[in-house]
């Protein structure tokens, strides 16, 4: 057990006991987050770094819930209806002791409260030359957690020093500034990824996620601004072979950032949602493909599909239709070049983005279209959001893609706006006595 130099009391934090209402200065977490700034000096702060990755890596389903909640999956006769994957898929019964909302607000706050630690620690050390490119890095994660709580919850609270104190929701606005100034700092001093690695946080990890950023918020043409800045100078290109960005991630051609999930430490297996007991890949098979997505998504000649899924013939003459995607331990993709080439498809006019669209398409086997094709460009729109869920398939996208182009109310689980986000957790609204106030319509 390590002291901690400012525990976490608030109601957003973090259930990991109850003495955090308490404002006990104990906090039984991992000790690379759990120590005062001024333990940190330059020549172990690469070490809490480290454990900054490692804290922030997401959990499999906190990964997956836009795929979930998107129609991308339907539930299987293991998990069946009144599972949490069920309660989301039908929307049933989705309420603030929705385990899904407990889990993404723990980690993503845990996570915050490492970063700050470690951010913290870097102003005290000068934040200058090596220092200022681990405060960069860690200025990235914690905007990256950030977008994970605004797109699931609306406004939070916004936390960039630690405290005991309970703390009010900041508007969904104030979420958004943060995230972009901490991605600013991030672009300005990060090292490029010709510098580093696709598990590092880079400049181009920082304007890819800025450039999702700005999509979220509705600039459309600084997103496409940012986003063919990335195709222009990252030196990547789209890989020819799509699955080998999900077989091969550390070598792939078009992965800007993803982290290192590495079986000695986070060790997150997605396959194990989809596999089922007895195959290659051995999983609990809570989930599997949509109807809509086995019938619509993809054709025979579109490479994706036979990577995103496939049959599995039992001895017994049944089978099983699985999302096949990932296998084993793999590194979580955060950002690659293919998402950039969709921003920039979406964010420019459409004689401009119709470029970027066909370039993608041309390379997963479709043919490219052409502007008689579309009546216009809602019509357009449509094409391109049908594009990003094929390219984008169980990579985190879809339900969020739905909410910011106002269409999750096409869904059948969403019967109304303020579905749109998650309740916040029902205990965190307890353990800031009130100070946090629940979502409208849970």
């Amino acid at each position: 057990m390590f002291r901690t130099y400012k525990s976490v009391a608030i109601g957003v934090m973090l259930g990991v006991a109850a003495t955090m209402s308490s404002c006990s200065d104990e906090l039984d977490v991992k000790p690379e987050s759990a120590v005062s700034p001024d333990q940190i000096n330059e020549s172990n702060i690469s070490f809490f770094l480290n454990g900054l990755y490692r804290a922030a890596t997401p959990e499999r389903d906190d990964y997956l819930i836009n795929d979930i909640r998107g129609g991308n999956y339907t539930w299987t006769a293991l998990s069946g209806n009144t599972s949490a994957y069920g309660r989301l898929i039908t929307g049933s019964n989705v309420d603030d002791g929705l385990s899904y909302s407990s889990s993404l607000w723990k980690n993503s706050y845990r996570s915050i409260y490492s970063a700050n630690n470690v951010i913290e620690a870097t102003e005290k050390l000068g934040a200058e030359g090596s220092i200022k490119v681990v405060k960069a890095e860690a200025s990235y994660l914690r905007a990256y957690l950030y977008y994970q709580l605004v797109t699931a919850f609306g406004g939070v609270p916004v936390i960039v020093e630690n405290t005991t104190e309970n703390l009010p929701r900041n508007s969904v606005e104030e979420v958004w500034a943060q995230i972009i100034k901490d991605l600013n700092y991030a672009i300005a001093n990060a090292r490029t990824l010709q510098e580093t690695t696709s598990s590092k946080v880079s400049k181009e990890a920082a304007t890819a996620l800025k450039a999702r950023v700005l999509l979220a918020m509705g600039d459309k043409a600084g997103a496409a601004a940012l986003a063919q800045g990335v195709i222009q100078t990252s030196g990547l290109r789209l890989a020819s072979d799509y699955g080998s960005i999900f077989r091969s991630t550390a070598s792939s051609s078009e992965v800007i950032f993803a982290f290192a999930n590495l079986k000695t430490e986070t060790n997150v297996r997605f396959s194990s949602l989809f596999w089922p007991y007895g195959t290659t890949w051995a999983g609990s098979y809570f989930v599997q493909p949509s109807t809509e997505v086995l019938e619509n998504l993809y054709t025979p000649e579109d490479v994706r599909g036979e990577v995103n899924i496939e049959t599995l013939y039992n001895a017994d003459g049944t089978y099983n239709v699985i999302v096949s995607k990932y296998w084993d331990v793999q590194p979580i993709i955060v950002s690659r070049l293919s998402e950039m080439y969709l921003i920039s498809a979406e964010g420019l006019p459409m004689d401009q983005g119709l470029a970027y669209l066909n370039e993608l398409r041309s390379i997963r086997g479709l043919e490219e279209y052409t502007a008689s094709d579309f009546s216009g460009p809602d019509d357009y729109l449509e094409a391109v959001l049908e594009e990003r869920r094929r390219e984008l398939y169980s990579e985190g996208f879809l339900f969020y893609d739905l909410v910011r182009t106002d269409k999750a109310l096409e869904l059948p689980n969403i019967q109304n706006v303020n579905q749109y986000v998650l309740p916040l957790p029902g205990d965190q609204i307890n353990l800031s006595n009130g100070v946090l106030t629940q979502n409208e319509g849970y």
